[in-house]
């Protein structure tokens, strides 16, 4: 009897440890069952979210190449035609500057009757404002377009636009080419300093006195109405006139007269271009140092966006075919040439023209070197 009561108790407990067995298994696997669902259900959650994070992506990337589609179409449309016009401009602007170098050097730009600015035929003053004007012309209507382009998405054709921009600040940057970080200027026997006052002298100085008594470059503004003076309406548009253009516009007014002939339109043009009219007038590059070094800043310039046109060159390659040390043709930019008919008797007492000119390449040099650095930093490529 006891002997059962035992076994009993034995299955008893036998059957109820069972029990427990199987209910902690069934509550183990529940539980497992319950985070493995979980676990199902973040990851589901977590692939649902990288989906929709990839298709947003997707998305995004789609937009940005539908805009950029978009943007470089217009921006190709509309700034690579006045691309093209800049670099003929550029170039017949440093081809006029060559060639003012070699009138001086060959005397034509010596007192007399034989001076090609100031002599009878206004044939070559013309041509020197609208050479000079017309790719500062051109960077003004690539400008004006700007509001509605992306230049980011080309970088050499904002570079170019950047390389021009400097072109036209060149010819306001009278006093800032000869401050200390370029080679000195001297501008009078008695160490005189630039100081051109507020309004051009009525009469024009003794050439001794026009280095630091006349005004050897423009302000922006006068820039400016130089600038719109040489465009004209093309449609809903406007473009650079010819020189064609420019010369039947005047409709044979000579530009350095003040007799009022010409009607009113030539009469207006010559307001609009007075500052650069003086600019020139008398011109020679002994007489007006700052004026030479900023012509030949802007050839360096010009230089750089012949150099660089058709994208195929690299920036430190168009900035050394920009520079005039060592170039080939840096001699056709001098205009003393052996200094028996170019340099003025009167100014070599107390000026070192070879000096003068070898600074005068180097401030260019230094001036494009300067474009490409400050492009180079402002404009980093992102990522």
């Amino acid at each position: 009897m006891a002997g059962d009561v035992q076994s009993a108790w034995v299955a008893a407990a036998a059957s109820l440890a069972v029990s427990f067995v199987s209910l902690g298994t069934a509550i183990w696997t529940t539980r497992r069952a319950e985070r493995a669902r979980q676990e199902q259900a973040a990851t589901a959650e977590e692939l649902e979210r990288l989906k929709a994070s990839l298709g947003e992506q997707a998305d995004a990337a789609k937009a940005k190449r539908d805009y950029e589609y978009e943007a470089r179409k217009r921006l190709y449309a509309e700034l690579y035609p006045l691309s093209y016009h800049l670099l003929e401009a550029a170039l017949g602007a440093q081809n006029r500057i060559r060639n003012l170098a070699l009138a001086t050097r060959g005397g034509f730009l010596a007192a007399g009757p034989d001076n090609w600015l100031t002599g009878g035929d206004p044939y070559y003053f013309t041509a020197v404002v609208h050479a000079l004007i017309a790719p500062l012309a051109v960077y003004e209507l690539m400008t004006r377009k700007l509001t509605l382009l992306d230049l980011t998405l080309d970088r050499d054709l904002h570079r170019q636009h950047y390389i021009a921009r400097m072109a036209y600040q060149a010819l306001r940057s009278d006093f800032d080419l000869i401050d200390a970080r370029y080679p000195p200027l001297v501008f009078g026997p008695d160490k005189q300093s630039y100081a051109p006052p507020e309004a051009r002298p009525t009469s024009m100085p003794d050439e001794r006195e026009q280095r630091h008594t006349w005004r050897q470059g423009l302000y922006s503004g006068q820039i400016s109405q130089a600038v719109d003076a040489l465009l004209t309406p093309d449609g809903a548009a406007a473009r650079v006139m010819t020189y064609a253009e420019f010369a039947k516009a005047l409709g044979g007014t000579d530009l350095r007269a003040d007799d009022g002939s010409g009607g009113a339109g030539a009469a207006a043009i010559r307001t609009a271009l007075r500052p650069m009219i003086d600019l020139f007038r008398d011109f020679h590059p002994a007489r007006r140092p700052v004026t030479w070094r900023i012509l030949l800043a802007q050839a360096a310039c010009y230089r750089a966006i012949a150099a660089a046109q058709g994208g195929q060159a690299m920036p430190k390659q168009v900035a050394l075919a920009a520079r005039f040390e060592g170039a080939s043709d840096r001699a056709a930019f001098d205009w003393i040439g052996d200094g028996q008919r170019s340099v003025p008797p009167a100014l070599t007492a107390w000026v070192d023209f070879g000096a003068e000119q070898a600074g005068a390449l180097a401030t260019a040099d230094r001036y494009v070197e300067t474009a490409f650095r400050d492009f180079a930093t402002r404009y980093a490529p992102l990522g």
